[in-house]
Protein backbone atom coordinates (compact mmCIF):
# COMPACT_ATOMS: atom_id res chain seq x y z
CA UNK A 1 0.00 0.00 0.00
CA UNK A 2 0.95 3.73 -0.28
CA UNK A 3 0.80 6.27 2.27
CA UNK A 4 1.14 9.78 2.13
CA UNK A 5 4.84 10.69 4.19
CA UNK A 6 2.64 13.52 5.88
CA UNK A 7 0.33 10.58 7.94
CA UNK A 8 3.89 10.25 9.53
CA UNK A 9 4.49 13.44 10.62
CA UNK A 10 4.45 12.95 14.92
CA UNK A 11 5.95 13.12 17.83
CA UNK A 12 4.78 10.24 19.34
CA UNK A 13 8.03 8.35 20.90
CA UNK A 14 6.56 4.77 20.46
CA UNK A 15 6.17 5.06 16.58
CA UNK A 16 3.06 5.10 14.83
CA UNK A 17 1.14 2.39 13.26
CA UNK A 18 2.34 2.47 9.18
CA UNK A 19 -0.12 -0.85 8.24
CA UNK A 20 -2.34 -3.35 9.68
CA UNK A 21 -1.13 -6.64 8.71
CA UNK A 22 -3.59 -9.75 7.99
CA UNK A 23 -2.92 -12.39 10.08
CA UNK A 24 0.25 -14.77 8.87
CA UNK A 25 1.84 -11.64 6.95
CA UNK A 26 4.57 -9.54 7.26
CA UNK A 27 6.26 -6.54 6.01
CA UNK A 28 9.14 -7.33 3.61
CA UNK A 29 9.78 -3.84 2.50
CA UNK A 30 9.33 -0.01 2.56
CA UNK A 31 10.73 2.33 0.00
CA UNK A 32 9.99 6.59 -0.31
CA UNK A 33 8.36 6.48 -3.56
CA UNK A 34 7.61 9.60 -6.86
CA UNK A 35 4.74 9.36 -9.07
CA UNK A 36 6.86 8.78 -11.88
CA UNK A 37 8.40 5.72 -10.37
CA UNK A 38 6.99 2.28 -11.25
CA UNK A 39 7.38 -0.77 -8.34
CA UNK A 40 9.14 -4.09 -8.64
CA UNK A 41 7.65 -7.03 -6.85
CA UNK A 42 9.65 -10.43 -6.66
CA UNK A 43 8.08 -14.13 -5.05
CA UNK A 44 10.78 -16.83 -3.63
CA UNK A 45 9.45 -18.88 -6.56
CA UNK A 46 10.74 -16.61 -9.60
CA UNK A 47 7.69 -14.60 -10.31
CA UNK A 48 7.91 -11.13 -10.67
CA UNK A 49 5.59 -8.19 -11.60
CA UNK A 50 5.87 -4.56 -12.35
CA UNK A 51 3.27 -1.54 -11.93
CA UNK A 52 2.94 2.06 -11.97
CA UNK A 53 3.35 3.67 -8.31
CA UNK A 54 0.84 6.80 -9.73
CA UNK A 55 -2.18 7.81 -7.23
CA UNK A 56 -4.41 5.74 -10.08
CA UNK A 57 -2.84 2.57 -9.98
CA UNK A 58 -1.95 2.43 -6.54
CA UNK A 59 -4.14 5.24 -4.65
CA UNK A 60 -3.00 6.67 -1.20
CA UNK A 61 -4.64 4.92 2.05
CA UNK A 62 -4.14 5.77 6.01
CA UNK A 63 -1.40 4.33 7.44
CA UNK A 64 -3.74 1.77 9.83
CA UNK A 65 -5.19 -0.11 6.32
CA UNK A 66 -3.88 -3.55 5.30
CA UNK A 67 -3.25 -2.07 1.22
CA UNK A 68 -4.39 -3.72 -1.97
CA UNK A 69 -2.97 -6.61 -3.84
CA UNK A 70 -0.32 -5.98 -5.71
CA UNK A 71 0.83 -9.58 -6.77
CA UNK A 72 -1.39 -12.99 -6.77
CA UNK A 73 0.76 -15.91 -6.31
CA UNK A 74 0.60 -19.83 -7.07
CA UNK A 75 0.60 -22.30 -4.39
CA UNK A 76 3.02 -22.00 -1.35
CA UNK A 77 4.58 -18.89 -2.77
CA UNK A 78 5.33 -15.76 -1.14
CA UNK A 79 6.87 -12.26 -1.52
CA UNK A 80 10.36 -12.12 -1.15
CA UNK A 81 11.17 -8.42 -1.91
CA UNK A 82 9.73 -5.08 -3.59
CA UNK A 83 12.59 -2.24 -5.16
CA UNK A 84 11.32 1.00 -6.77
CA UNK A 85 12.53 0.60 -9.98
CA UNK A 86 13.97 3.38 -13.09
CA UNK A 87 14.68 3.40 -16.81
CA UNK A 88 18.16 2.49 -16.75
CA UNK A 89 18.64 -0.05 -13.94
CA UNK A 90 18.86 -3.89 -13.86
CA UNK A 91 17.44 -6.19 -11.28
CA UNK A 92 20.05 -8.70 -9.82
CA UNK A 93 18.24 -11.84 -8.47
CA UNK A 94 20.42 -14.71 -6.70
CA UNK A 95 20.04 -18.10 -5.25
CA UNK A 96 20.37 -19.87 -2.18
CA UNK A 97 23.34 -22.35 -3.95
CA UNK A 98 25.51 -19.00 -4.83
CA UNK A 99 24.04 -18.52 -8.24
CA UNK A 100 23.21 -15.07 -9.47
CA UNK A 101 22.31 -12.68 -13.21
CA UNK A 102 21.04 -8.96 -14.05
CA UNK A 103 19.16 -8.36 -16.52
CA UNK A 104 17.98 -4.93 -17.77
CA UNK A 105 14.69 -3.61 -16.38
CA UNK A 106 13.34 -3.21 -20.18
CA UNK A 107 12.56 -6.80 -20.60
CA UNK A 108 10.22 -6.47 -17.34
CA UNK A 109 6.83 -5.75 -18.75
CA UNK A 110 4.97 -2.90 -17.26
CA UNK A 111 1.50 -4.58 -15.97
CA UNK A 112 -1.34 -4.34 -14.37
CA UNK A 113 -0.93 -4.05 -10.09
CA UNK A 114 -2.92 -7.67 -9.02
CA UNK A 115 -1.50 -10.10 -11.23
CA UNK A 116 1.04 -13.23 -11.37
CA UNK A 117 3.45 -11.15 -13.34
CA UNK A 118 6.28 -12.86 -15.13
CA UNK A 119 9.20 -15.74 -14.45
CA UNK A 120 12.17 -13.58 -13.65
CA UNK A 121 14.36 -17.03 -13.15
CA UNK A 122 13.95 -21.28 -13.60
CA UNK A 123 11.96 -21.80 -11.23
CA UNK A 124 12.44 -25.48 -11.87
CA UNK A 125 16.56 -24.76 -11.53
CA UNK A 126 18.44 -27.23 -9.22
CA UNK A 127 20.13 -24.15 -8.46
CA UNK A 128 18.17 -22.87 -5.86
CA UNK A 129 15.54 -20.94 -4.62
CA UNK A 130 15.48 -17.04 -4.74
CA UNK A 131 17.09 -15.78 -1.64
CA UNK A 132 16.96 -11.99 -3.05
CA UNK A 133 15.60 -9.59 -5.69
CA UNK A 134 17.60 -6.08 -6.13
CA UNK A 135 17.05 -2.65 -8.56
CA UNK A 136 21.10 -1.65 -9.16
CA UNK A 137 23.50 0.25 -10.93
CA UNK A 138 26.43 -1.03 -12.86
CA UNK A 139 29.18 0.54 -10.25
CA UNK A 140 26.86 -0.77 -7.53
CA UNK A 141 28.54 -3.34 -4.77
CA UNK A 142 26.25 -5.98 -2.79
CA UNK A 143 26.65 -8.02 -0.03
CA UNK A 144 25.82 -11.64 0.36
CA UNK A 145 25.04 -13.38 3.92
CA UNK A 146 25.56 -16.67 4.15
CA UNK A 147 24.11 -19.46 6.80
CA UNK A 148 27.38 -19.97 8.36
CA UNK A 149 27.45 -16.32 9.37
CA UNK A 150 29.94 -15.23 6.48
CA UNK A 151 29.35 -12.16 4.32
CA UNK A 152 31.15 -12.14 1.05
CA UNK A 153 31.35 -8.61 -0.90
CA UNK A 154 31.45 -8.56 -4.64
CA UNK A 155 31.16 -6.20 -7.38
CA UNK A 156 27.90 -5.66 -9.41
CA UNK A 157 29.54 -5.63 -12.69
CA UNK A 158 30.76 -9.03 -11.93
CA UNK A 159 27.72 -10.66 -12.16
CA UNK A 160 27.05 -11.71 -15.82
CA UNK A 161 24.63 -9.70 -17.43
CA UNK A 162 21.47 -11.69 -18.90
CA UNK A 163 18.52 -10.43 -21.66
CA UNK A 164 16.45 -13.60 -20.70
CA UNK A 165 14.75 -13.39 -17.50
CA UNK A 166 13.58 -17.12 -17.16
CA UNK A 167 17.26 -18.68 -16.68
CA UNK A 168 18.99 -18.45 -13.63
CA UNK A 169 21.98 -16.88 -13.97
CA UNK A 170 25.83 -18.41 -13.26
CA UNK A 171 27.72 -19.36 -10.14
CA UNK A 172 29.06 -16.16 -8.01
CA UNK A 173 30.43 -17.60 -5.63
CA UNK A 174 32.05 -20.58 -4.04
CA UNK A 175 30.82 -21.99 -0.72
CA UNK A 176 31.36 -24.31 1.63
CA UNK A 177 29.61 -27.43 1.88
CA UNK A 178 25.89 -27.25 3.98
CA UNK A 179 26.58 -23.54 3.27
CA UNK A 180 23.65 -21.61 1.53
CA UNK A 181 23.00 -17.98 1.07
CA UNK A 182 20.25 -16.68 3.41
CA UNK A 183 19.98 -12.77 1.80
CA UNK A 184 21.59 -10.05 -0.57
CA UNK A 185 21.82 -6.13 0.07
CA UNK A 186 23.50 -3.44 -1.57
CA UNK A 187 26.46 -2.06 -0.10
CA UNK A 188 26.07 2.06 0.78
CA UNK A 189 28.35 4.08 2.44
CA UNK A 190 27.34 5.99 5.73
CA UNK A 191 28.60 8.98 6.37
CA UNK A 192 31.80 8.32 8.40
CA UNK A 193 32.99 6.27 5.14
CA UNK A 194 32.09 3.30 6.09
CA UNK A 195 30.19 0.71 4.21
CA UNK A 196 26.56 -0.21 5.59
CA UNK A 197 23.80 -2.43 3.82
CA UNK A 198 21.22 -0.45 1.98
CA UNK A 199 18.09 -0.78 4.04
Amino acid sequence: KKTELTAFDTNRTGGVIAINLREGDEVVGAALIGPDDDLLLVSRKAQSIRFKADDETLRPMGRATSGVIGMRFTEADELLSMEVVREGVDVLVATEHGYAKRTGIEHYPQQGRGGKGVLTADPKSRKGILVGALAVQLDDELYAITSGGGVIRTPVKGVRHNKDRATMGVKLMNLGEDVTIVAIARVTEDETGGDLPAG
